[in-house]
């Protein structure tokens, strides 16, 4: 990232005193580097640690690229003839510096930020929408893309690097963005990707399993989840104390350090354990959509969305309360949900030939999955047909419990590959299909490693009134087998399917 704001490593020490600087003070620096081989003149180079290499391995690449200056641990020693700066551990501090080279574009807009195991990018796009309708132009950052306020363009990260994503608040400020909104994964509040930032309101969806191939257990998951409440206070903050959008319903939340902080909780639940600001009062659900009635402090309102589901209720829950904690008008907030369009992947609708249905989503955790297909069962009166698989080089444990999910949920259950990367196919499927016998299922699943002919196989056996629900890759457009990206979509191959059965 290129700077917007000049500066030198002398100003940069005295601005962060935890830093220690060796060299001249005078170095100018005019951007922030992570990548050796994209180093240039003015950038600083900045050594992190990550989970599969080690920044300081490029110390001396990254100089011979011609950088101006080093960031480095301080238990490591840089090149003898480069500028340096100094911290304890470097991991936040490409967020921190990329920030003050922006000149903190974050203050200049209105920042919502949503965590949580499930629900994100529903509820990241529905804010967006609430936030588009009050203040005009609003960024987004999440799993399927970045926008700027001006283009779009594909996410290769649900929260990006701490050098992408103040590049990316300050190209929102520049294209006339009022207000911005974004995912935060538990790995990028671990990794400090997202330090500095000032969020007006953080949202906490829910919590259950994902991700223990990068946690040490759920303790470690909940406490880099929580770590989002650093971000509505601290020193040296501009704006005022952020609010907390808490879901009541999740027992993992009750406990939690909200001192000092203003909270609101909601709940789309009738059984939460904590006092409610925001309670679903009603839902007539069916395929076509939804009608939603909320009571807020004894307020009653009305929302109808295209979105299908008791899962989508939620999030739209979820998305709802950010508004009222941006201090928007219920009935402001309620009209721009009710013409939100649908996310891409996100229990994405399909009507088939049949008189059935296909849905795609992009649930890839158990509870995602019982979620999903949940909400399916209580849509359509027929069978419920499930596919889907689990990732590759990633969390273990939550295959057999997903198999168990589908042998309680589903009628039908089609197990296939997600995205294999450096396992066998064979091997995952296998550990799925012995959670499901494990459960006891009258039936057998259909193992089919190749996911576009589990697909194909179970929208042909899909009749009137059922329901296919596709599962665990969403709005993806690829598979990863191997070191291989294939191009792959769920949607695409649905609309294939369709075509070539209207042709019959």
């Amino acid at each position: 990232m290129k700077a917007l704001r000049r500066t030198t490593l002398g100003d940069l020490a005295r601005r962060f005193p935890e830093l220690t600087l060796r060299g001249d003070p005078a170095t100018r620096i005019e951007g922030v580097c992570l990548d050796s081989r994209r180093c240039g003149p003015g950038d600083l180079f900045i050594a992190v640690r990550g989970e599969r290499t080690d920044g300081h391995r490029f110390l001396e690449a990254a100089a011979r690229g011609g950088c101006a200056a080093l960031m480095v641990d301080a238990d490591c020693d840089g090149p003898p003839d480069m500028p340096l700066l100094v911290a304890g551990r470097t991991g936040r501090w490409p967020a921190l510096i990329a920030r003050e080279l922006a000149d903190r574009p974050d203050r200049d807009l209105r920042v919502v930020g949503i965590t949580g195991t499930n629900g994100k990018t529903t509820t990241a796009w529905l804010v967006r929408d609430m936030l588009r309708s009050r203040f005009g132009k609003c960024g987004l950052m999440g799993t399927i893309l970045y926008h700027d306020g001006q283009t779009a363009r594909p996410a290769p990260l649900t929260t990006p690097d701490g050098v992408s994503l103040n590049g990316l608040f300050a190209e929102m400020r520049a294209n006339g963005c009022a207000a911005a909104c974004l995912e935060i994964s538990s790995h990028a509040l671990d990794q400090g990707r997202a330090a500095g930032l000032e969020l007006d309101v953080a949202v906490l969806t829910n919590f259950s399993r994902d991700h223990l191939d990068y946690h040490r257990d759920m303790d470690d998951y909940l406490r880099a989840k929580l770590g989002i409440l650093d971000l509505l206070r601290g020193d040296g903050r501009s704006k005022p104390p952020g609010r907390v959008v808490l879901n009541a319903a999740e027992p993992a939340f009750a406990g939690i350090d909200v001192s000092g902080l203003e909270v609101l909780r909601y709940s789309a639940r009738a059984d939460a354990p904590q006092p409610v600001d925001l309670q679903l009062a009603r839902a007539d659900l069916d395929i076509a959509g939804s009608r939603l009635v909320f009571d807020h402090h004894g307020r009653e309102f009305e929302i109808r969305t295209r979105l299908i589901g008791r899962f989508n209720v939620e999030n739209v829950c979820a998305a709802l309360a950010a508004g009222l904690a941006m201090d928007m008008d219920p009935r402001t907030c309620a009209a721009a949900l009710a013409e939100a369009g649908q996310v891409p992947g996100r229990m994405e609708h399909f009507d088939l030939p049949s008189g059935g249905h296909a849905v795609v989503d992009y649930a890839h955790t158990p509870d995602a999955l019982a979620a999903v297909l949940e909400s399916c069962r209580e849509l359509v009166p027929g069978r419920l047909i499930a596919v889907f698989g689990c990732g590759g080089d990633r969390d273990t444990g939550k295959r057999a419990m997903m198999g168990a999910v589908a042998a309680r949920k589903a009628d039908r259950t089609w197990i296939t590959s997600d995205n294999p990367r450096s396992e066998d196919p064979h091997a995952i499927i296998a550990m799925i299909a012995k959670g499901y016998a494990d459960e006891g299922a009258e039936t057998s699943p259909v193992l089919e490693p190749d996911r576009g002919r589990a697909i194909a196989g179970a929208l042909r056996e899909a009749g009137p009134r059922d329901v296919v629900v596709v599962a665990g890759k969403g709005h993806e457009d690829y598979q990863i087998v191997g070191d291989r990206r294939l191009d792959l979509d769920d949607r695409r191959i649905i609309r294939t399917w369709l075509d070539t059965e209207a042709e019959a």
